[in-house]
């Protein structure tokens, strides 16, 4: 489980870069400059633009729910009690954003009346909305630290976070039903957009130090400034300003209130955005590890090719070696009960060849070794046979259902081919060109005989071969 968890909630876990820390550094001071020079001006009525408000919401509630959805699949993944935490938070957040917006006035119609909300709902809402998210990122702080570990099992992870969306919609109706009774069981707060009394009653600035305490808390992350702690840290000073000037502003549609709903996409828009950054950055980083494994594969494969190629294939030849021969020769011989045709055994021998080096050099005697070995082949082939290089100037034909005298015909088909050559010998004591040796041995079915046996009496036809003139084939059997 632990393993899993490093894999699986590596978005989150790993450190901010230089790059990233700067440019967070450069939009909270962006955030807390625009703030801090609107200040002064908060108060100024402005306009009352409802597209705009829809719009702000609109993107509050998308990117809260989104990213909700994006730490709750890391949750799912990784098991980390925290991460449900704050994927809850964000779902709140989500929700309450979209409850204000239905009942706030004259937006939505009569819409708000008819779910219940009263004068006070959308603003008691809103205090609700801003102080739920900054408790749940100080319940997700502290839940980080005392329970770092990851749950143990499918199971737990599938319960508690069932339990963790439930109880966030059973705070969620709560709540609303609590603001909808707001003219009668909570304090008017709101007087015909004017929200002054939030201040006088002491609501506002308990909210403004809640926000404050969640982000001292992301602030002093434990364990140091990860990517997700870097913008959640940035978010809670977005939400901070946010606060901030809506309560300086005391009036909807102000200067102040305008940019206090700036200050709350920006809060709801950082952590989305620097999530899907950052899963776009590990999928090219996969995607060029992927590329690389395959090449790696590839260049793999093509070594293991090339490494069966040096251990079964000779090298000056090309064609299979002693090493490929004894391979076959032994699978053939290891259950002569089951073998039910006959085995045929060709050794070959250039007639004279230290004589050829010796006259025509090595390179020379390297071209013939070639060129007789790759005719042995194809002919050995056409039978449906097996050729190899033995060593030297020799060489094997492996042939099966055969009987003596097809045997011997096989030889001189191989011999005649080599003597088609016509590749001139003038120091060869069997003719003007060079020709080849052959003893061969046929090995009846069924009947048992060691491979090396079975090599001696071939060997030996080829000595008989040699001792009566060369240039010509001996076959037993």
């Amino acid at each position: 489980m632990h393993g899993n968890y490093k894999v699986a909630s590596q978005v989150f876990d790993i450190p901010s870069s230089s790059k990233q820390r700067k440019l967070a550094v450069l939009i909270g001071i962006l955030i807390s400059v625009v703030s801090l020079v609107a200040l002064p001006f908060g108060m100024t009525a402005l306009p009352a633009m409802e597209p705009f408000l829809s719009a702000a919401i609109g993107w509050l509630i998308f990117g809260d729910m989104l990213t909700a959805f994006i730490i709750y699949g890391q949750y799912r993944a990784s098991g980390l009690p925290a991460l449900l935490v704050l994927s809850c938070t964000y779902l709140f957040s989500g929700l309450m954003t979209f409850l204000h917006i239905l009942t706030f006035p004259d937006l939505f119609g009569e819409l708000g009346e008819k779910i219940g909300a009263g004068g006070q709902t959308a603003a008691w809402l809103w205090v609700f909305w801003h102080a739920g998210f900054s408790l749940g990122i100080l319940l997700y702080a502290w839940v980080n630290r005392k329970w770092p570990k990851p749950f143990s099992s499918k199971e737990q992870i599938f319960n508690y976070g069932t339990a963790g969306v439930t109880l966030t919609l059973l705070a969620v109706f709560g709540v609303f039903e609590l603001t909808a009774l707001g003219d009668r069981w909570l304090p008017g707060i709101l007087h015909q957009n004017d929200y002054q009394r939030l201040n006088t009653s002491g609501i506002g600035p308990a909210l403004w130090i809640l926000n404050l305490f969640a982000l001292v808390a992301v602030w002093s992350r434990v364990k140091g400034w990860s990517m997700l702690h870097l913008w959640l840290a940035v978010a809670m000073l977005a939400l901070l300003m946010d606060v901030t000037l809506t309560l300086f502003a005391s009036m909807r549609f102000t200067l102040g209130w305008y940019v206090a709903k700036f200050n709350s996409v920006v809060a709801s828009t950082v952590v989305i955005c620097a999530v899907v950054n950052e899963v776009n950055r590990l999928f090219i980083r996969l995607s060029e590890q992927h590329r690389q494994l395959t090449e790696s594969g590839l260049q793999l494969e093509h070594a293991n090719e090339q490494l069966i190629r040096l251990t079964n294939l000779d090298g000056l030849t090309e064609i299979p070696n002693r090493r490929r021969f004894d391979e076959i020769l032994a699978w053939e011989m290891v259950s002569p009960e089951e073998r039910s045709t006959a085995l045929s055994l060709l050794i070959i021998d250039i007639d004279c060849f230290k004589a050829y080096n010796d006259y025509y050099g090595h390179q020379g005697g390297d071209r013939v070794l070639k060129e007789i070995a790759w005719t042995i082949y194809a002919e050995a082939k056409k039978a449906q046979g097996f050729a190899a290089r033995y060593g030297g100037e020799e060489f094997v034909v492996v042939l099966s259902g055969l009987d003596t005298q097809q045997t011997l015909e096989a030889a001189e088909r191989l011999r005649k081919a080599v003597a088609g050559l016509a590749i001139e010998h003038t120091r060869s004591k069997a003719g003007k060109y060079v020709t080849i040796s052959v003893g061969g041995y046929r090995l009846a079915p069924f009947d048992p005989m060691p491979a090396e046996d079975f090599i001696r009496r071939a060997d030996r036809c080829l000595y008989r071969s040699k001792e009566e003139g060369r240039n010509r084939s001996v076959v037993e059997g």
